[in-house]
């Protein structure tokens, strides 16, 4: 019998694995998952169990292989980023993995912005803001103060893609997307570590892992790990890269004037730029396609809100296809109510933990479908005031945005968003992006494709007829309840800080 050559995507995140088999031309043939737990132990602390999480990738592939007529051709990575992981010797976990989601390390990022002579300064020598989550050094930094014998243990630091590439081949390395957020790399210079920051962060340079770009072919699939997963030994591995970029390259994301959205639980809107200009509003990375970088906006609660909102204030939208049916008949402009997504704080453009959640707008003719209306629109509203921002920024105007994740499964939303933006919106109903991205990445190793820029890639394309916008006047609906929303925060921000 003639096997399938199939290449499998690794997509990592916090709350689960997917592992899918595709085969060169991009046709999903088999996908695994698996969830897994976050560990809390106190306030501030969201850790990764990633040698827990190195089985449950071991069995969902071995789930696949199962199948005798696939052939692995190669494999690559995609994960949630950053999760900061320290090894011994042989690439075991010393500790849990410190994932982006974690605060313990606030004070280390601050101490270490304290040595630049303004944050300013650090921000145009890195390229990102100092938080936690855009300065992974702050968690090294944590590891060495708070856990010397941890510290002293380490032989070497990764990210979970890291981790996963060196259990399957024996070696690693850290990819340019990952290190984009470690706050000692600079992303206008981004072949390796700058060493000069590496020395003014005060972390051993012989414990961090080379940086090389995404596709790179970090190794093949050692003997003794090929028979635990049914493969055969020798298949190349791509490192892979960080989750949203994967997706981004999924798509083959190059064009100045279209935005990338995902639009899960969070909503992250996505430019693209042939220079290395970053506006520190955003969350600034290396793409996988070479001598391109990605900046990333971010609101934190996009999809998030809504299912607060369906499990906590309106129980009887818990059927989503249903919700989607009944918002429909919303007025645009929710007859003046507007909500605040702010339900975790929030990232960009704001960037304050701090931020609460408000309803504005509320009268005694106000109903439950406005509400519901208006927590729809806050998604769309985040996105439209990231995407001001960036044009006047990157002096790009956005014609198009191809958007992925769940959230596109929404007629009603996707058709807002042409509204509130402008522009023909082309979602994809494939949701495995990054996982796709990372088969790409993996079909590299493999020399399937020559490199990032091979045009014989297949990359995903928008799935039906794209939605763009309607009437005028119901752009200037949502455009009057947008000048409400972009005005809140700033009339709110003192108090949110306060109490």
């Amino acid at each position: 019998m003639r096997r399938q050559g199939v290449l499998l995507g690794i997509d990592a995140g916090t709350s689960g694995v997917k592992v899918c088999a595709f085969t060169p031309d991009g046709t999903l043939l088999h996908k695994e998952k698996a969830s897994i737990s976050v560990n809390a132990p106190q306030l501030g602390y969201v850790e990764l169990d990633v040698e827990n999480y190195w089985t449950l990738v071991k069995e969902a592939v071995r789930k696949i292989t199962e199948n005798s007529s696939y052939s692995v051709l190669g494999i690559g990575l995609s994960t949630t980023c950053p999760t900061v992981i320290t090894m011994d010797k042989d690439f075991n976990a010393i500790g849990y993995g410190i994932t982006y989601l974690d605060n313990r390390a606030a004070g280390e990022a601050q101490d270490y912005l304290a040595r630049f002579p303004s944050m300013q300064v650090y921000e145009s020598t890195i390229g990102n803001r100092c938080s936690v989550s855009t300065c992974s050094v702050s968690s090294m930094k944590w590891i060495q103060d708070n856990e010397p014998d941890r510290w002293n243990s380490t032989a070497y630091i990764g990210m979970l893609n890291s981790f996963f590439a060196a259990k399957l081949t024996g070696t690693s390395a850290i990819d340019q997307t990952q290190a984009s957020y470690s706050g000692i790399f600079r992303l206008s210079m981004p072949d390796t570590w700058d060493e000069e920051l590496v020395s003014l962060a005060g972390i051993e340079r012989e414990k961090l892992l080379d940086v090389v770009p995404p596709s790179t072919c970090i190794g093949m699939v050692r003997k003794t790990i090929a028979e635990e997963l049914g493969i055969e030994e020798g298949v190349p591995v791509a490192i892979g890269s960080g989750d949203t970029a994967a997706a981004a390259f999924a798509i083959g994301f190059k064009n100045p004037h279209h935005a990338f959205e995902s639009a899960g639980t969070s909503g992250v809107f996505t430019f693209v730029s042939d220079k290395p200009r970053f506006n520190t509003l955003f969350m600034n990375r290396c793409h996988v396609f070479p001598g391109l970088w990605i900046a990333h906006g971010a609101n934190s609660m996009m999809g998030g809100a809504l299912d607060w909102l369906r499990n906590n204030i309106l129980p009887q939208y818990r059927d989503y296809q249903y919700l989607d049916a009944e918002v429909a008949n919303a007025k645009p402009g929710a007859n003046g109510v507007v909500f605040l997504p702010y339900l975790s704080g929030e990232r960009s453009p704001i960037w304050n933990p701090r931020a609460k959640a408000v309803w504005y707008g509320l009268t005694m003719e106000s109903t439950h479908l406005d509400m519901l209306e208006s927590v729809f629109e806050a998604g769309a509203f985040s996105m439209r005031q990231i995407k001001e921002i960036g044009e006047a920024f990157f002096q790009v105007s956005i014609d198009a945005i191809t958007a992925v994740g769940n959230c596109t499964n929404s007629a009603h939303w996707s058709q807002m968003k042409a509204d509130v933006l402008q522009v023909t919106y082309a979602p994809t109903a494939f949701t495995d992006a990054a996982a796709y991205g990372a088969a790409l990445m993996g079909g590299i190793a493999a020399g399937i494709f020559s490199g990032p820029l091979d045009n014989t890639i297949p990359f995903l394309e928008p799935e039906g007829r794209p939605f763009v916008p309607s009437t005028e006047d119901v752009f200037r609906s949502y455009s009057e309840s947008f000048k409400r929303y972009i005005s809140l925060y700033p009339a709110l921000k003192d108090i949110m800080n306060t109490y």
